[in-house]
């Protein structure tokens, strides 16, 4: 029995500075130096906006159209694995949702990379047999794998929209108008490839699968996007 103790005291002791280096964050990376050609471009600016955040000081934007989604988005990192996000989007110049919020990485290590996002906006759409407007809240995951110059990512989301709906009713004594409230809710996901060409830009290849007005199946969607942008160089 003693012998069983001080193996597993052993065994302990040995696991403790592996644990700890393993839930440590990684370093923030010198981007003044160029890096190799293996990890150059593992902290890229397009592989920060499919995975998800950026380092303290680094930016980075995306423009990108298809069907059913069209989009720009930046995104700036404050640091401890918190990034700052504005975007807006729109679906065929009918829709129209402004967003602002902030993302976390959960993973963040070389070849993996998860994060979190929540966006607080205005939904509002203007079609001839339609109008509707409310604020709206989104969660979205990200989770990257990047490898070289390409990263395959997945992308999931739930959008929610409070909406107010006026009745007017015509009376005797006068138009008396009612409010009610509902809900309107968006899932989403994505799957795509980013190609790197290099530290700052690249190319984004997806494919999109909304479902608007559930249980009715939508149908999936494509887009193209460029995703480009830079870093503040430590002194």
């Amino acid at each position: 029995m003693k012998r069983t103790l001080t193996g597993l005291l052993g065994v302990a002791v040995w696991l403790s500075p592996q644990l700890a280096s393993a839930s440590e964050p990684p370093p923030e990376r010198d981007h003044s130096l160029p890096g190799t050609k293996r990890t150059r471009y593992l902290e890229s600016a397009p592989f920060d906006v499919v995975g998800g955040g950026s380092r303290k000081g680094d930016w980075a934007v995306e423009l990108s159209g298809g069907t059913p989604w069209q989009r720009v988005r930046t995104q700036l990192g404050i640091g401890k694995g918190l990034t700052t996000l504005i975007e807006m989007d729109t679906v065929l110049g009918r829709r129209f949702r402004p967003a602002a919020g902030v993302g976390l990485r959960w993973i963040d290590r070389p070849h993996v990379r998860m994060s979190g996002e929540l966006l607080l906006g205005w939904d509002w759409q203007l079609t001839p047999d339609r109008q509707r407007r409310g604020p709206n809240g989104e969660l979205r995951m990200r989770l990257a794998f990047p490898v070289g110059r390409v990263a395959p990512y997945l992308v999931l989301a739930t959008r929610h929209t409070l909406l107010m709906d006026r009745t007017t009713l015509e009376t005797a004594a006068g138009p008396e108008v009612s409010w009610d409230a509902r809900q309107a809710w968006i899932a989403w996901g994505s799957l795509g490839l980013v190609v790197a060409i290099n530290e700052h830009v690249g190319l984004d290849f997806g494919i999109d699968f909304p479902w608007v007005d559930p249980p009715t199946p939508s149908i999936p969607g494509l887009h193209v996007g460029v995703l480009f942008g830079g870093w503040r160089a430590k002194r």
